[in-house]
């Protein structure tokens, strides 16, 4: 009877027992799920909705099976509590390349920002240098930065002042001869410039300021300007003006003159001389009237020779000149011809 008593009780308990831990496990169940938060996570192109109990960012991202490497980036800390509906995302590093103070530097990063990017791995800049592309231009996977360190300085050289060549011309040496009266030196100056260098090679430089250390000496040379020819005797002939003309013929008949001898002004010039061998007529505007000449021939054929302006005609105007001859048969057979007429000095 005893031990049916005690064998009733030790049911009883065990019953008790098993209540009191379905309770127990009724009531976890009921705590987390009431703590239970659903967390956005986004990877890149992928997306995941999770429901989890976790505590922080790290322990949702080991729950979902997401491991992160040492450059990737939150957007969230990842000490940070979770809460219900939190999206965290997930920025993946990817490769760079810097090339500065003449490394090249195979980095990762999560940053897009050139200025970010130095920042993170402690690159500095001077006041002076610049990078391409710029700091606030954003890069992807692959590209290139380039580090340009920039510095100016001012540098002095000495150069050379090249001697000026003066002629003075004197007419009364023969054209073309020359003689040196002073020779020429070159002086000295000190040129201060503005010298930009970018990674140590030079790429612009500016003239800052001058200074003349020793004047040139000038080379002063002579030089004859008298104007001379050989006629085709042989005679030099100094002259002050050449000119190359078109030439005719005219003699005292009425085909040339207009004129018979019967005529008051029959053979007399229009400067008022009596016409013969060496009167020219010429376009005044051209050949001043009184002017003494020498028309050469430039056919071969024999020289006019020594001439005066002292005649005009209605059909000599500009390069034309009109030459005397007395025999009418000589100036028929002239024609035209082309002359160079010196005006003699």
């Amino acid at each position: 009877m005893e031990f049916k008593i005690k064998l009733q009780e030790i049911i009883k308990n065990k019953k008790i027992m098993m209540i009191v831990a379905i309770m127990l496990l009724l009531s976890i169940f009921v705590i987390g799920f009431a703590f239970r938060k659903e967390i956005t996570i986004v990877d890149g192109d992928k997306k995941i909705t999770i429901k989890t109990v976790a505590f922080n960012v790290s322990g949702v991202l080991k729950k979902a099976g997401i491991t992160l490497k040492e450059q990737d980036k939150l957007s969230i800390d990842s000490n940070a509590k979770l809460k219900n509906g939190m999206v965290i995302e997930i920025k993946r590093a990817f490769p760079v390349k810097i090339k500065v103070d003449g490394k090249e530097l195979d980095v990762l990063t999560a940053n897009n920002l050139v200025k970010d990017i130095l920042k993170q791995y402690n690159i500095k800049l001077g006041e002076k240098d610049r990078t391409q592309p710029s700091l606030e231009s954003n890069v992807t996977a692959n590209d290139i930065i380039n580090v340009i360190r920039c510095e100016e300085k001012i540098v002095r050289e000495e150069m050379e002042i090249p001697y000026k060549t003066v002629i003075k011309y004197n007419d009364s040496i023969e054209a073309g001869k020359t003689k040196r009266l002073q020779n020429g030196k070159n002086g000295k100056k000190e040129v201060e410039y503005k010298v930009v260098y970018e990674n140590g090679e030079e790429v612009a430089r500016e003239v800052v300021s001058e200074k003349v250390i020793k004047k040139p000496v000038d080379e002063i040379i002579e030089k004859g300007s008298e104007k001379y020819f050989v006629a085709s005797r042989g005679k030099v002939i100094r002259y002050k003006k050449v000119l190359i003309m078109q030439s005719t013929a005219y003699d005292l008949s009425y085909q040339s003159t207009g004129k018979r001898p019967d005529h008051p002004e029959y053979g007399i010039t229009y400067t008022g001389t009596r016409v013969r061998h060496g009167v020219v007529a010429v376009d005044p505007r051209v050949i001043p009237l009184g002017s003494k000449l020498y028309i050469e021939s430039l056919d071969g054929s024999k020289d006019y020779g020594f001439a005066s302006a002292e005649d005009t005609g209605s059909a000599i105007k500009g390069k034309k000149i009109d030459l005397f001859f007395e025999d009418h048969r000589a100036a028929m057979r002239y024609g035209r011809r082309k002359v160079r007429v010196y005006i003699l000095e």
